[in-house]
């Protein structure tokens, strides 16, 4: 029974693409240049997941973790289609040691950290218990508070009278290199490699001859909104927008309008949570749906509590300090050495492998 909305992939899709980067902001190594690293990424991203796409119309039926069996063979396709779900998992408790890190930094600064991941990853829980349509109405929910917060924000900025777009000049002032570094590995894989995902879901959509038009909407709406908030970032900081941990954050606590409307920083918790919530929800109940599917179970919740449970230890003990967890982590090991293997080499391969069994046929 096919249980997902056109409209409702399309919000899952756009939430889950924004994630963590509307508070991090995007391509901060790129300084000023930042807001057409989002653009060619988004770009570059579009072509990436038209080859998901063409997956799935290449394999119909089947899911992610089903291709590669399909393809490769049960004794090869089954070990590697493991790497997905293990994967998002790992991601859940990357995304929980974010959580876990700016709100203990910014709102809760006395509140034991194990609290405020447990918390985080025990609404994980309950919205994965509830199955495929929890997940999907949360996105519906989600969607319409994001975009008004968005519109808020900026008229509220333009109203403070804090930016100014001369900033973001000179275009290119250190030449292609630092935009280029900014879009390949990290921007492509980061957000919209990430779009794999969603070929655990593509079989549940009510019309799926609309899957490819809603997700590249979907995509190329989240990559403007991502250009978007770095242009106003960049057109308030300036040179110092790389300098900030959570650029989009201190951008909201500029806002003042009379000395009355001011310290809107929740406005930037709200975003982070719900996004983040969203991505959550749907890499653990991909993680878990595919585990089921690889081994045959009757059921998926039972795997519930010790995915979360295994994500909530990661999110607690993969790093010491946000800095190492940012940038020697995320940048120096997990997209170079995890991201572009899995969201672009395996893919790739499975494309040809794909083409060339059914030419032969």
């Amino acid at each position: 029974m096919r249980k997902i909305t056109v409209y409702q992939l399309f919000a899952i899709t756009f939430i889950f693409q924004l994630g963590t980067t509307i508070i991090f902001g995007f391509g901060g190594h790129a300084g000023k240049d930042a807001w057409i690293g989002e653009l060619i990424s988004c770009f570059l991203g579009v072509f990436l997941i038209l080859i998901f796409i063409a997956l799935m119309h290449m394999n119909p039926g089947l899911t992610l973790v089903q291709w590669f069996p399909a393809q490769f063979g049960r004794w090869i396709g089954t070990p590697i289609a493991f790497l997905y779900p293990l994967l998002f998992m790992y991601i859940v408790g990357r995304v929980v040691a974010d959580i876990r890190d700016m709100v203990s930094t910014t709102i809760l600064s006395n509140t034991p950290l194990i609290i405020i991941s447990g918390v985080f990853v025990f609404i994980i829980a309950y919205c994965v218990y509830g199955g495929l349509e929890r997940v999907s109405r949360l996105g519906e929910v989600f969607l319409p508070i994001v975009l008004l917060m968005f519109c808020i924000e900026v008229i509220l900025l333009l109203g403070s009278k804090v930016m100014d777009f001369h900033n973001l000049l000179p275009v290119f002032e250190n030449g292609w290199a630092p935009v280029f570094k900014t879009v390949y590995p990290s921007g492509i894989t980061q957000s919209f490699g990430e779009t794999i995902i969603f070929a655990m879901f593509w079989t549940e959509i009510k019309e799926t001859n609309k899957v490819m038009k809603i997700t590249i909407l979907a995509t190329l709406l989240s990559g403007i909104m991502v250009t978007l908030l770095d242009v106003m970032a960049i057109s308030v900081f300036g040179d110092m927008f790389s300098g900030f941990l959570y650029p989009l954050y201190t951008l909201l606590s500029l806002i003042s309008i009379g000395k009355f409307i001011e310290n809107l920083q929740m406005f930037g918790v709200l975003y982070l949570l719900m996004t983040a919530l969203l991505k959550c929800v749907v890499l653990m109940f991909a993680a878990v749906k595919g585990i089921k599917q690889l081994t045959n179970m009757k059921g998926y919740r039972v795997l519930v509590i010790p995915s979360c449970a295994i994500s909530l230890i990661l999110g607690m003990t993969m790093s010491k300090n946000i800095a190492e967890h940012i940038y020697r982590q995320h940048f120096e090991i997990l997209v170079p050495y995890v991201w572009v293997p899995m969201y672009i080499v395996l893919p790739a391969i499975l494309l040809i492998v794909t083409w060339l069994r059914q030419s032969m046929k």
